[in-house]
């Protein structure tokens, strides 16, 4: 997959940092040497463009791009200039980041596949580790419903999900996977590290997998029925 970032703030940088990390080939550009030189080792190409002279975008292959992403944060007019040239170009898939209000309805207008305002997913996501109990980390997914992740509930540990299929069930919550702690390496112990624990993901949970004390559970269903299964089934 071919990505191409516009504009490497605190949102751009980690999103095409996090996008190389997963297998894309990604553009990053920037008006800023200085945040071009923070992912250019990171990604697949950085290069540095004024946002004013919006003809050098068209020499990039924007068109073959599978998807662009404007994610300037800190001007209007260079935002929208480049998300007019970027359709101009044919871009496949064009993702905006919202300024304003104003900015969000002429994105519509120019019907932009996806808008997003980094802000408010954070936001959100704080709000459910804030309001349910034993919440570490959450995504808003709209109409009420959200994926969630919490520290395994008392009543699962040391069962499965055959064994506790009617906790799940009874408030319609889902089970989307386990996080599980990991050991440090041997390198680290010996260095005394206190860094943050290690989890892997273990992917689709087969029916006899046991929960364990430490397990971070990543939970869909609605607000109100997550906070309901954390809170009666003992979520730290």
């Amino acid at each position: 997959m071919k990505c191409c970032i516009i504009g490497l703030g605190v949102f751009g940088k980690n999103l095409a940092i996090n996008l190389a990390q997963l297998g894309a080939e990604v553009l990053a550009i920037d008006r800023r040497e200085e945040n071009v030189s923070l992912v250019k080792d990171e990604v697949g190409a950085a290069i540095v463009m004024d946002f004013e002279d919006t003809t050098a975008l068209g020499r990039l292959g924007i068109k073959e791009m599978d998807a662009v992403v404007i994610a300037i944060g800190d001007d209007f007019e260079s935002s929208m200039a480049m998300t007019v040239k970027a359709q101009e170009l044919g871009a496949r898939r064009l993702v905006c980041r919202v300024l304003s209000p104003m900015h969000a309805r002429l994105l519509r207008l120019m019907k932009v596949e996806r808008l997003v305002v980094p802000e408010e997913v954070a936001a959100r996501g704080l709000a459910h580790s804030l309001l349910m109990r034993g919440v570490v980390d959450g995504f808003d997914m709209g109409s009420g419903h959200a994926i969630i992740e919490a520290a395994a509930p008392k009543a699962l540990i040391g069962k499965n999900l055959l064994q506790t299929a009617e906790l799940f069930k009874t408030h319609d919550v889902r089970l989307v996977t386990i996080k599980r702690k990991e050991p440090l390496p041997f390198s680290k112990l010996l260095m005394g590290s206190d860094s943050e624990v290690r989890r892997r993901t273990l992917g689709v949970v087969g029916l006899d997998e046991p929960f364990s004390r430490d397990d971070v559970v990543v939970l869909f269903g609605s607000e109100k029925g997550l906070r309901l299964f954390l809170e009666e089934n003992g979520g730290e």
